[in-house]
This record gives structure tokens, sequence and C-alpha cells, in this order.
């Protein structure tokens, strides 16, 4: 059983121990993760190397993105004097009032 559920493939455990060579060269050629699915769950995402290496490297970049925004923000803030500094010992927890 085969079924393509938003440009992804699911097949059952079964279905990818016969039929392992098509289904990994189905991967291979459509760059489309598998899923896998063991006992009616989804068990494992399977995919090529080109696509788990692009998809890695998508997120790093993303988390570069993510930490410079953050780092330039908290410079605009320190430079506009919207920063506290903390006593030596406290903790930023301290400062907040529950």
């Amino acid at each position: 059983m085969c079924v393509n559920v938003n440009y992804q493939f699911i097949v059952t455990v079964a279905d990818l121990q016969r039929r392992y060579r098509s289904l990994v060269d189905k991967i291979k050629k459509t760059g489309e993760p598998m899923v896998v699915i063991n006992n009616g769950d989804p068990d494992v995402v399977v995919m090529d190397v080109a696509t788990y290496n692009s998809y890695t490297q998508k997120l790093k970049e993303l988390q570069e993105e993510n930490l410079l925004r953050i780092a330039s923000e908290g410079l605009k803030e320190y430079k506009a004097g919207k920063t506290i500094i903390l006593k030596k010992g406290q903790k930023l927890l301290d400062l907040i009032n529950w």
C-alpha cells in the first residue's frame, strides 16, 4: 500500500520489507520523504541523503538567522537603555513578580 499525502508517501513496515529497492529508488528519484507506519502509527521517515543534507542546511540557516535577529534586537534594547544589569548572584527569575 502506498498513499500520497501532502507531498509525502506512506508505507507500512511490511511494504518496506517487500518493496525496499523500488521504494528507495522512488525516494531518490523524487526527493520526497517516505513515512513508514508501524502498527498503525508513524514510526520513521526515510529520505535520500541529498534531501537530508538540504533540510539540515536549511535548518542551520534558519537557526542562524533567528540567533542574529535576537542578538540584533537585544543590542538595540541595550543601546536604548531597556536592559537590566543583574547584581552578583541575582538571577533573571528573581526579577519576575509571581
